[in-house]
C-alpha cells in the first residue's frame, strides 16, 4: 500500500469539509435560529400594528362618509374616496399580517404560535360578526384594547422563546431591569 494514499484522502476530506462547512448561501434563511425567529416576530408585530392602525383609520373614514349622506355631493365624494383609500390600506395590511403569520408558523414553537393566532383573531373588526352593522365607537375601542392585551401576551411569549428574560440566578440583571422600569414609569 502506498504510504501517501491515507494522507491524500485525509487532506481531501479536510478540504472538502472546510469548503462545505463554510457554505452559507446568500439570501437563504436558516430556519429556526434565534435571529430568524426574532426577525419573524418583529415583522409580525409590525404587520399587526399596521393592520390595527389601518382598521382604525377605515372605521373613522367609514363613519365620516356615512355621516355626510345628505350634505354637499362634492364633500361626500371626497369622503367616499378617502374611505376607499383607507380600505385598500387595510386590505394590504391584512395581507401582510397573514404573510407574517406564515413566517411565524415556519419557525416558532407552539406557545408563540398560539399567541400569534390569538392576536390575529383579536384584531378588531368594524362590524358585528354575521351582520353588516358598524360597531358603536365604544365597543370598537373596547375590541381594540383587547387586541392590545393580545399583543402583550404575544410579546411575552416571544420574549420567553428568545430567552430575553433573566435567569433566576441573575439577580443583578433583574435588579437593573426593575430599576430601569421604575425610572421609565416616572417619566
Amino acid at each position: 500500500m502506498d504510504p501517501l494514499a491515507p494522507a491524500v484522502v485525509r487532506a481531501a476530506g479536510t478540504i472538502a469539509g472546510a469548503a462545505l462547512g463554510r457554505y452559507r448561501p446568500v439570501g437563504v434563511v436558516r430556519v429556526g435560529s434565534a435571529e430568524d425567529r426574532a426577525q419573524s416576530y418583529r415583522r409580525f408585530l409590525d404587520a399587526v400594528v399596521h393592520a390595527s392602525d389601518a382598521q382604525i383609520l377605515y372605521y373613522y373614514r367609514r363613519r365620516d362618509a356615512e355621516a355626510v349622506r345628505g350634505i354637499r355631493p362634492r364633500l361626500r365624494l371626497r369622503r367616499i374616496h378617502l374611505r376607499e383609500v383607507a380600505w385598500r390600506q387595510y386590505t394590504q395590511a391584512q395581507i401582510e399580517v397573514h404573510a407574517a403569520l406564515l413566517g411565524i408558523r415556519l419557525c416558532a414553537p407552539a406557545p408563540v404560535l398560539t399567541a400569534a393566532e390569538d392576536l390575529v383573531a383579536s384584531i378588531p373588526r368594524f362590524y358585528r360578526p354575521g351582520t353588516r352593522h358598524t360597531l358603536p365607537e365604544q365597543e370598537y375601542l373596547t375590541a381594540h384594547d383587547q387586541c392590545t392585551a393580545a399583543q402583550a401576551v404575544f410579546l411575552e411569549a416571544a420574549r420567553r422563546d428568545l430567552d430575553y428574560h433573566p435567569r433566576p440566578w441573575q439577580l443583578l440583571r433583574k435588579r437593573r431591569e426593575r430599576k430601569y422600569r421604575e425610572q421609565a414609569s416616572r417619566r
